[in-house]
């Protein structure tokens, strides 16, 4: 029989429209086969109507149950920090407990901090494997890096008081746990009971990203995709349209640029304008990537592999990034697979110089396509996270 596993997530990852709900949807599909899933969590202010119907179409296909639930109106913390107390539900609570004895779970996966508090209302023999996406809550100099902070953050010394603590008080209840970078490991291991532990890092299907025949690029268009709620995307969106592109285009007067991505802030959407578009929230984002001409990522802040560099690079589309930014694809080369840049004076000069130079950009591509299929690929983390479900179902 297949093992039944519950996965709890803050937001119901369909449509994905932030990097961590595309690691959970990629999880699922990779899992499905093998595993009996069903899922808990929080449906998107908004969203309602559209993921409720989602849902309705995931259940015995993807998932055997689906339980979906509105995003807790309340904005009383009980205690908690910023995040796990805006999906804090001591209702919300009680159903997961029903949720875990009607699916029979012979295990709990938690993903993300947010939803880690929920762990003391499943039961005391359910083995529960938690996955931490982001840990910069944990340190006052990475916190200003959230969505919910920007750089007011930084100042917030009692918050970070209330996430160690909130660590210190759930994360020892796991019985393994994986992390998206070693870094995110390090920043959690005191925290842990466990040694059960792995890299399950951001990751694409190849496949899924692979330009339909025929696809036509379009020439000088300049792409970004973030959710631009988390400050270092709404960051790195206002550097590329405010310095960065206007030098670009006093070189190439017919280039363009694209914020895509999801949940465009008021500063992201009051950038649109003269060569510049704002597309709003898009459920499917691989469209961009197979119109646009060259990938810009001036990305200053956060750490580990960035999702939407491997997105390009799965859907052959060549990629100038900032060196922070560079730095998180394991194995990328400056000049073979990527080209890095420093300031925006040389971010300008890479731009232009890829826009203007096609084999250079198909050179790129090819390398970038074999990189990403050798060692970024879903498949291995899928891999990894049934490895860890064995290990656990046989020790019990």
């Amino acid at each position: 029989m297949k093992p039944k596993v519950l996965l709890i997530t803050p937001r119901f990852p369909f449509p994905t429209l932030s990097g961590g709900e595309k690691w959970a949807a990629s999880l699922a599909r990779g899992l499905c086969e093998q595993h009996e899933l069903s899922l808990f969590a929080f449906t998107t202010p908004g969203l309602e109507a559209h993921q409720t119907a989602l849902a309705l179409s995931l259940e015995e296909k993807l998932f055997k149950k689906i339980f979906l639930l509105p995003a807790p109106r309340e904005t009383r913390d009980f205690g908690l920090p910023v995040l796990p107390a805006m999906y804090w539900s001591p209702a919300a609570a009680g159903e997961l407990k029903k949720a875990a004895a009607r699916t029979g779970a012979d295990i709990a996966h938690i993903l993300f901090s947010e939803m880690a508090c929920y762990e003391a209302f499943l039961p005391p023999e359910l083995p529960i494997v938690y996955t931490e996406i982001d840990s910069s809550y944990l340190y006052p100099w990475k916190y200003y890096l959230r969505e919910t902070a920007g750089l007011k953050g930084f100042f917030k010394a009692g918050e970070f008081i209330r996430s160690r603590r909130y660590a210190g008080r759930h994360y020892k209840r796991f019985n393994a746990a994986t992390f998206i970078t070693a870094s995110d490991g390090r920043d959690i291991a005191r925290y842990l009971a466990t040694s059960l532990t792995t890299v399950t890092p951001n990751a694409v299907d190849p496949e899924e990203f692979a330009p339909p025949p025929g696809c036509a690029r379009t020439r000088g268009e300049i792409l970004f995709l973030g959710h631009y709620p988390h400050y270092p995307n709404e960051d790195a969106g206002l550097r590329l349209a405010e310095r960065i592109f206007p030098a670009v285009r006093k070189i190439i007067p017919d280039s363009s640029l694209t914020l895509a991505g999801s949940c465009p802030t008021q500063v992201i959407s009051a950038l649109a304008g003269p060569g510049i578009t704002v597309p709003g929230t898009a459920a499917d984002i691989r469209p961009f990537l197979w119109r646009a001409e060259v990938f810009a990522a001036p990305v200053r802040f956060g750490l580990g592999a960035k999702g939407k560099i491997l997105e390009a690079f799965a859907a052959g589309l060549p990629v100038v990034a900032s060196r922070e930014a560079a730095a998180g694809i394991e194995g990328a080369l400056d000049g073979r697979h990527l080209l890095s840049a420093a300031s925006d004076a040389d971010f300008t000069a890479k731009t232009a110089m890829l826009l203007k130079d096609g084999s250079l950009r198909a050179q790129l591509a090819a390398n970038a396509m074999t990189l990403v299929r050798e060692r970024f690929s879903f498949k291995d983390v899928t891999a990894k996270v049934a490895g860890i479900y064995r290990q656990l179902l046989s020790g019990r």
